[in-house]
């Protein structure tokens, strides 16, 4: 029997390995992996007898001692993982896998916040410097409106001038928004009956792109602490976009639950899904998919979240988009 550390068996050393939350794996001077414990068996998404497939070279190039992979592990999840590997007096080597997916997605979440910080100090700036000659304008296409007779057909055009004025200066108040949101007022209300205020605004949208909207709810009333107005803000840009994505029809679903501590709000639609290429800009500011949208709607959703120190999140598939929100139930204002 081989022994090691002191007299200690083979088997025993490999059960201490087993017990690390690290993945860790053997190969000979080949590359051949000989041992892996169980972390690394579910990190690498395969069975014990699929290790004599896998060799490190293929891995980590040779000379490379470090690398970052992504990984699907035993359980479907895709994780991103760090591999770092030492090479051994006997020619062997050891390679230690670290699961770094959530210090991966924090590194993330702190780039997009600065992002969104940037992007709407200049978009702040641009937008005061539209306004101002916006109202100039729009006093004198007003100034003009009362000097020319009604029965002038000339009151048409000017009339149209107001109107594009009047809708531009409501997408400036989409920029203003976004680069400095509104101070949070904090107070108690029913989740359920801002969920079901948000619905009826948005069901005429519904009914014309023949999309069918289902709520699940819990019996009782679900009271939170936070911005309920902003809140809403949030589930009505997440309904929009569930609904337009359905042109030709499809299905909504709201489901609301709890914990002791939190809320889940989960908005699933039947619609194409979001392309996989573009996931991950879906919360960067001005983009869109839309012909006509400026792409503010879910950016400053996420800033408001955030905000409540909360999460949003999703998922996709061609079988639809199941956006999902977190929240504390007593933040306090």
């Amino acid at each position: 029997m081989f022994y090691t550390m002191g007299g200690m068996k083979q088997d025993t050393v490999f059960e201490m390995l087993d017990a690390l939350s690290a993945g860790v794996m053997l190969s000979d001077e080949t590359g051949c992996v000989i041992f892996a414990n169980n972390p690394a068996i579910e990190y690498l998404g395969i069975e014990r007898e699929g290790l004599r497939e896998i060799n490190i070279d293929h891995l980590l190039k040779s000379g490379t001692r470090t690398k970052e992979i992504m990984l699907r592990t035993k359980g479907n999840e895709r994780i991103r993982v760090h591999l770092s590997k030492k090479v051994l007096s006997n020619g062997w080597s050891i390679i230690i896998l670290n699961d770094i997916t959530e210090v991966h997605q924090l590194q993330q979440e702190l780039l997009k916040m600065d992002k969104l910080a940037s992007v709407g100090e200049l978009t702040s700036g641009i937008a005061h410097e539209i306004r101002n000659p916006l109202a100039g304008i729009k006093t004198t296409a007003q100034a003009l409106s009362e000097e020319i007779p009604p029965q002038d057909h000339r009151s048409i055009y000017i009339s149209k001038i107001i109107m594009e004025i009047d809708r531009l200066n409501k997408l400036l108040l989409n920029f203003f928004d976004f680069a400095k949101p509104k101070a949070l007022y904090i107070r108690s209300f029913d989740v359920k009956r801002v969920i079901e205020n948000t619905i009826y605004m948005i069901k005429d949208t519904a009914k014309a792109n023949r999309v069918q909207i289902m709520e699940f709810y819990p019996t009782n009333a679900i009271m939170i602490n936070a911005d309920p107005d902003m809140i809403q803000q949030v589930l009505m840009n997440i309904f929009l976009n569930a609904v337009q994505s359905m042109s030709s029809g499809g299905r909504m679903e709201v489901h609301l639950s709890e914990d002791d501590s939190n809320i889940r709000i989960e908005v699933r639609d039947t619609g194409k899904g979001i392309p996989e290429n573009i996931r991950s800009r879906i919360f960067d500011p001005f983009f869109t998919t839309k012909p006509k949208g400026i792409g503010l709607g879910l950016s400053i959703s996420y800033r408001i979240i955030k905000m409540h120190s909360g999460s949003i999140t999703f998922t996709s598939s061609d079988a639809g988009t199941t956006f999902i929100v977190n929240l504390s139930k007593d933040m306090k204002g």
